[in-house]
């Protein structure tokens, strides 16, 4: 929900004077100082409808969150061979939320991972913040949401540090909200009918109940829903079956879509690649393909940095051809710890180096990242796109969890000496 107003908690910290008299007419003025009060701001992020309006450092962090986004594809790539889809925005959105609660090494290990090392916490946000609050409103056509959720374990009494809150309000639109963690059937429902609603059912489910650890201190949620059709839509009945060659070099039959128009259109001795626009043809779906076809996808990935994606988009040409594509569905789930560890987000966690001080109430609360997951879908047909991402991460405490030894069921038992190790009695409980 967009807020455009600036809510202020605490108290505005006062210096109380006292004044001493006595009969000899000497008086003394004595200051007494109280404990300083923090104040808690709401930021409050600009609307700029019909487009999204970007300072000259947030250019710039438009191409280091691309880098971000390849240097991700890249490594979810490594372990998954086939079909994929993952939304770095969404991964992204994730970081900074998380950056937001961290210090130390932890907040620089997060901001490198995204390529914002040059940057500060509130320049993160804003830029994050301005995007939340203005691509959906781009192109009214085109169905575009981002929403965050921030859950709190009221089990073992923990809540966000007021400033973290209020962030995460302002910036990123977040819910934020207490649960018991304990209940862990009730919080994977509440959690996984939040992702049905954001994602329209595309994603039904992101967390099992056994996910979610009762010594966990908060769960963290963002979800991205797209829908758009094409600008040139393709025609149902020029869709035929035809071949489709693998990476493995089989050929399957694929349903091919087929229609003759004018794209924007580059290629060079590397790279094939068109731009199929959305309604108006502000947003687009890019494909991209090696101009030798023995090169391999992973290979022309490696390829790619933000400067020469920047440079791809902007030699794109209109062109009048023939454009030929499947159909296609893919859903991916995918473990981001690895992926997110071979960036450089290390410290994060480690029960004893994480350092998220800066999220909770109780800044003595050691925090660490015990989760942190992806689920995305995409389908591509005839009329257009619909795709989705929910990204999920746990934040636990470091302290240790203990075993649990509940005596509520048929036990044994038996009386020992200890230098010795005799059973001098033994029996069992059944309760019958």
């Amino acid at each position: 929900m967009k807020k455009n107003f600036c809510i202020i908690f605490g108290f505005v910290s006062c210096t109380v004077l006292q004044m001493s008299c006595s009969s000899d007419t000497d008086s003394t003025m004595k200051e007494k100082e109280e404990p300083e009060k923090v104040v808690v701001v709401e930021p409050v992020i600009k609307q700029t409808p019909g487009g999204i309006i970007l300072t000259e450092a947030q250019k710039q962090m438009v191409d280091a969150n691309n880098q971000f986004a390849l240097n991700l594809m890249r490594e979810v790539g490594k372990v998954n061979a086939g079909d994929m889809v993952i939304s770095p925005l969404s991964a992204a959105y994730m970081l900074g939320m998380l950056n937001d609660g961290a210090n130390g090494t932890t907040r620089q290990e997060l901001m490198q991972a995204l390529c914002f090392g040059q940057y500060d916490t509130k320049a993160v946000n804003e830029f994050f913040g301005n995007l939340m609050t203005n691509a959906p409103l781009i192109d009214k056509k085109v169905e575009l949401s981002v929403a965050n959720l921030l859950l709190a374990n009221s089990g073992i009494g923990a809540s966000f540090n007021g400033q973290y809150a209020a962030n995460m309000k302002g910036y990123y639109q977040a819910g934020v909200e207490c649960m018991d963690f304990s209940k862990s059937d009730e919080v994977a429902t509440h959690v996984n009918d939040w992702c049905k609603q954001m994602t329209k059912g595309l994603i039904p489910q992101i967390l099992q109940s056994g996910d979610i650890s009762s010594s966990g201190a908060a769960i963290l949620l963002n979800s991205l829903y797209f829908k758009g059709q094409w600008l040139y839509g393709f025609e149902d009945y020029f869709t035929t079956e035809q071949d489709f060659t693998t990476s493995s070099g089989q050929k399957v039959k694929k349903p091919m879509m087929v229609q003759m128009a004018t794209f924007e259109y580059w290629q060079d001795e590397t790279v094939q690649a068109v731009r199929l626009p959305y309604h108006d043809g502000t947003f687009g779906m890019i494909l991209l393909m090696p101009t030798d076809k023995s090169t391999s996808l992973k290979d022309l990935l490696g390829t790619f940095t933000a400067e020469r994606w920047k440079q791809l988009t902007a030699n794109m040409k209109d062109e009048y051809l023939m454009l030929q594509m499947p159909r296609f569905e893919i859903s991916t789930e995918q473990d981001l710890r690895q992926p997110l560890t071979a960036l450089g987000v290390k410290s994060a966690f480690s029960r004893t180096e994480a350092d998220f001080s800066r999220m909770l109430k109780d800044s003595s609360i050691p925090l660490f990242l015990s989760l942190i997951k992806q689920k995305s879908k995409i389908t591509v047909d005839e009329k257009g796109t619909m795709a989705a991402s929910v990204t999920v991460s746990q934040v636990s405490t470091g302290m240790r969890e203990y075993p649990e030894f509940t005596a509520n069921r048929p036990f044994l038992f038996a009386i020992t000496e200890k230098n010795s190790n005799i059973i001098f009695f033994i029996g069992k409980v059944t309760g019958e």
